[in-house]
């Protein structure tokens, strides 16, 4: 290991790293209120279900469906289900105010994929059985994002291996 204190050109390396370790010079942002942070969380909620009202009425209007909204089960949740003859869609929407960091759709990660993939597997049979007669429709995953310049349906995102 080299010593830097015997070697002047690299001064700058310890005075940067003294710089890093030394807290002092960063200042804590100060936390809104628990009432403020719960009153955000809410109208986000309310604007992610604007949005999935508004994703349902697009593909209505395109001759879908809906058999299920917001599925849950231990694995994670599908926000819209919809059918039309034999093509069964599981639908994440995804909404975003701004277009930073990529927008709605660069919000889904593989994580989420795979979570929304278990889902739908967990959720398939019943549906099969209840609007399909059995028989296994084929399937897609599709995703509607909504932002400022409006709707945007993605179709067949994402398939299922």
């Amino acid at each position: 290991m080299i010593d830097l204190k015997n070697h002047p050109e690299h001064a700058f390396l310890l005075a940067s790293n003294a710089q890093m370790h030394d807290t002092a010079h960063y200042q804590k942002k100060p936390r809104r209120p628990a009432a403020q942070r719960l009153i955000n969380n809410q109208h986000a909620q309310q604007k992610g279900l604007h949005a999935e009202q508004c994703a349902q009425h697009l593909l209505e209007k395109e001759g879908f469906q809906c058999i299920g909204k917001r599925l849950r089960c231990r694995f994670g949740e599908i926000d819209l289900v919809m059918a039309k003859d034999q093509l069964l869609i599981w639908v994440e929407v995804r909404y975003r105010s701004t277009n930073q960091f990529g927008g709605a759709a660069a919000s889904l990660n593989h994580n989420k994929w795979q979570r929304i993939f278990l889902t739908a597997q967990y959720w398939l049979k019943h549906l099969t059985l209840q609007h399909f007669d059995g028989l296994t429709p084929f399937c897609r995953f599709d995703v509607v994002t909504q932002s400022p310049q409006g709707l945007n349906w993605l179709q067949d995102v994402r398939q299922l291996t």
